[in-house]
């Protein structure tokens, strides 16, 4: 039985902001893991000088930005909650009222650093994706203009809030920080869509002309997860649904939110580091071209110590590689056997 003069209304708003703070600490946990995982295999490609060493120096930089950017968030979240709860608990309407009229500015800094990030790695796979395509212009038109809208709206935003003269509303104004979401939103379903949609075009394709098990790689559960960030998008739509509907709800997923950014981003970070990502001439170098069955047309005039039943079967072994393919290793034993035994002459003993 709780002991208190607020109401339940009241004490529910406490509550949501509370428990958002936690969960967001849970999630700053994941981003130590993801970009812990980035740092130590794309360490492990620099120090090897593998494929792509530029593009592998850019995302060791973008990971451990994105780890200084979720710390921060993460820290400035408990001093607020501190603030709010400890500082602040006899403010009139309780602390959730204090929460939703006092702003942050480095709390709101490092909020749109880690949206605008996320943006950019979503555009930017998006236009990958459809880079083979002839749509190609067109989705990088439109990213351009979803990301200039969003910079816009979040930076309007962020000027007003910082302002003596702010809105008597809040920092979560309708008039201020509602089309900023909305912006947010579009950006994460549209692209979100837009990815998805392509990725399943793709193995709808492979899988009719080459069969099911082809182009797997980049269309499974878990590819179209990690390409489309769809954890962004699923924690934007779970924030804008109970704050279109006033619902105090929605103060835990924008907490939330902040770090569920940055672990989609290094998500996909991951993917193209480790090499499974899709990337330029994904549909036109399908693994499913170098096949490693070759046949060969065999002599009109047979021999005459082959007989007419006799089945002549030839293996040809590809060179081994390391797991980025970029070091070549002589053949195995094995396969320098097998060659020698399909080069013999027909009946002579090998």
């Amino acid at each position: 039985m709780a002991y208190s003069s607020e109401s339940s209304e009241q004490i529910y708003a406490e509550a949501a902001w509370l428990h958002g703070a936690i969960v967001t600490a849970m999630f700053y946990g994941v981003v130590v893991v993801m970009a812990f995982m980035c740092w130590r295999f794309l360490w492990s490609r620099i120090r090897s000088h593998a494929t792509g060493y530029r593009q592998n120096i850019f995302f060791l930089c973008c990971a451990v930005f994105f780890f200084v950017l979720g710390t921060m968030y993460v820290a400035f979240i408990a001093v607020q909650t501190q603030k709010t709860f400890i500082y602040n608990r006899l403010y009139p309407g309780g602390p959730s009222a204090f929460a939703v009229k006092a702003f942050s500015p480095p709390l709101g800094v490092a909020f749109l650093l880690s949206n605008w990030c996320a943006d950019l790695l979503m555009i930017w796979r998006c236009v990958v994706v459809y880079r083979d395509t002839r749509f190609h212009y067109i989705i990088l038109g439109l990213g351009i203009i979803m990301f200039t809208t969003s910079l816009v709206t979040g930076t309007h935003w962020f000027i007003v809030m910082s302002s003596p003269k702010k809105s008597a509303d809040g920092w979560m104004s309708i008039r201020f920080f509602f089309p900023y979401t909305c912006v947010a939103l579009a950006i994460n379903v549209s692209v979100s869509l837009l990815t998805v949609l392509r990725l399943l075009h793709h193995r709808h394709r492979m899988s009719k002309i080459l069969g099911p098990d082809y182009g797997a790689i980049y269309t499974s559960f878990s590819a179209i997860i990690i390409e489309s960030a769809s954890v962004y998008s699923i924690c934007s739509l779970l924030y804008l649904i109970p704050f279109a509907v006033h619902n105090p709800l929605s103060v835990a997923f924008l907490q939330i939110l902040g770090e569920a950014q940055l672990v989609a981003s290094l998500l996909i970070i991951y993917r193209v580091a480790e090499g499974k990502a899709w990337k330029h001439g994904t549909t036109l170098n399908n693994p499913a071209v170098d096949s490693t069955l070759q046949i060969r047309r065999m002599p009109q005039t047979m021999p005459t110590t082959i007989l007419p039943n006799q089945l002549t079967v030839e293996i040809n072994f590809d060179p081994e590689t390391t797991r980025d393919g970029s070091i070549p290793l002589p053949k195995s034993q094995c396969s320098r056997e097998f060659t020698s035994e399909a080069n013999a002459p027909v009946g002579s003993d090998v």
